[in-house]
């Protein structure tokens, strides 16, 4: 079976289609509605995908620094730039970013955060995210809402995509506190397996992990739409800054 180390390439984008150019269209418009983006702000994509957030905010005039681990997907999001001016294109884990203090903005969305096996991993990224930006500088992490995921787990479905068929069956693993999903793919006789697992965190669990950085929350919505966090909403979407230096 083939963990999240090597999942992020094709499959995982046959897997969610639905997240598609549209998604990420309304999602830049509400980040450009509730941020002070400017055209030269250095602003980093972190866990980029197949670059479809970066595309959307390059097409109106920012240049992007696209981090992923995934070489395929990063291929891709090379293939799929829109303009080739305004990507700059970076393979690094998210845990060791090799900047400091270069960045205005760090965005990253469709949970990027969580996969490690530890808290203590998953702090890191926090710290590396703390590290990139500048005195100052803002982040914002689309993250899962804990109780909503608990509260409407799909324990299993299956669906025909362009030739494929897919079976997701997922887990609340209550002693670890992960959402845990096994994708099944079959086609053309081949079959590959998948494991995602997701620790899951509450809003107050976070900010304990942010109080161990110099990340400072501000506000939280509950989705793209902007609607206030609550324990029904499908999102939670943590903006904040990194604090200033005196």
């Amino acid at each position: 079976m083939i963990t999240h180390k090597d999942w992020f390439g094709e499959d995982y984008l046959r897997v969610y289609p639905h997240r598609n150019t549209e998604e990420a269209k309304h999602q830049i418009d509400f980040v450009q509605k509730i941020l002070p983006l400017k055209k030269s702000d250095k602003i980093l994509d972190l866990g980029c995908g197949n670059g479809r957030h970066a595309n959307a905010l390059a097409e109106r005039g920012f240049t992007i620094n696209c981090l992923d681990l995934s070489m395929i997907l990063l291929r891709l999001a090379r293939k799929n730039q829109s303009d080739d001016s305004r990507l700059n294109f970076i393979r690094a884990d998210m845990r060791n970013m090799p900047f400091c203090s270069v960045f205005d903005k760090v965005l990253s969305f469709f949970t990027t955060f969580g996969y490690f096996e530890s808290s203590a991993e998953n702090l890191r990224t926090l710290l590396s995210i703390e590290q990139s930006l500048r005195p100052g500088g803002i982040f914002l992490q689309d993250y899962v809402n804990k109780s909503y995921v608990v509260n409407n787990v799909v324990p299993r479905d299956e669906r025909d995509e362009a030739g494929f068929r897919i079976i997701q069956e997922r887990n609340y693993n209550r002693d670890a506190e992960r959402i845990e999903k096994k994708i099944t793919i079959y086609s053309d006789g081949e079959t590959r397996e998948y494991f995602e697992s997701v620790r899951l965190y509450t809003l107050q669990e976070m900010e304990a992990l942010l109080a161990k950085t110099d990340l400072v929350l501000e506000r939280t919505y509950g989705d793209f739409d902007g609607q206030p966090f609550s324990e029904k909403s499908p999102r939670l979407i943590l903006i904040g800054k990194r604090r200033s230096t005196h």
